[in-house]
């Protein structure tokens, strides 16, 4: 009985040595802090083939189509992206659009390796419509090189007077075009790619996404 009692206590004993030292052991390991974006890395990057960037770390990003795509275009009926390991490189082919006999190929931004692919917006291309960066984003990148390559892009103050000037220019291609281009306030009219024949939008990918 004595004997039994005695590595009772002894397993105690043990069990509390084991518990004291894990608790050390995480009082001194210590906490990796996450890198932080520097300030100019937030807000939005644009390619000028009319895909953008968002910095969510320094090891990971979002990239979609920006919203004079998604004007122009049309209703998407079916996306092609790579797949997760895939390889981008920034201005070559990374996704393409399709609607009916419209089809767009567009550029990566950036370049990097594809960590995760927009599942949902496959499903229903309509999502690439709404202005929610959390919702339209087609595929997250693990990026090679950012900041280089950052500095490629359209940004801030930039980015506003190229947008501007893209309006403008749209404006004068279906200059003569029977509907509104742009509607009060200088944006895109809604629905302007549905109201394009096919020979208006080629024009448009001719001078805009070549």
């Amino acid at each position: 009985m004595s004997v039994i009692i005695g590595l009772f206590f002894l397993a105690i004993v043990i069990g509390v040595s084991i518990w004291v030292e894990r608790k050390r052991a995480a009082v001194k390991e210590p906490k990796v802090a996450e890198a932080k974006v520097p300030a100019w890395w937030q807000g939005i990057f644009v390619h000028p083939g009319h895909t953008w960037v968002e910095v969510l770390s320094p090891s990971r990003v979002s990239v979609g189509a920006d919203e004079f795509t998604n004007a122009v275009f049309g209703s998407v009926r079916e996306l092609k992206l790579p797949e997760e390991g895939a390889m981008l490189y920034q201005g070559e082919k990374a996704w393409s659009l399709k609607a009916g006999k419209r089809e767009l190929v567009q550029s990566a931004p950036i370049t990097g390796r594809v960590v995760e692919v927009n599942r949902a917006v496959i499903e229903n291309p309509q999502l690439l419509t709404e202005r929610n960066l959390g919702r339209n984003w087609l595929l997250k990148i693990q990026p090679a090189g950012l900041k280089r390559q950052l500095k490629n892009l359209l940004h801030g103050n930039i980015l506003t007077r190229w947008n501007q000037a893209v309006k403008e220019q749209l404006v004068t291609v279906l200059g003569l075009a029977g509907f509104p281009v742009l509607q009060d306030g200088g944006e895109v009219a809604p629905g302007l790619g549905e109201k394009l024949t096919d020979q208006q939008w080629e024009k448009i990918k001719k001078e805009f996404f070549s």
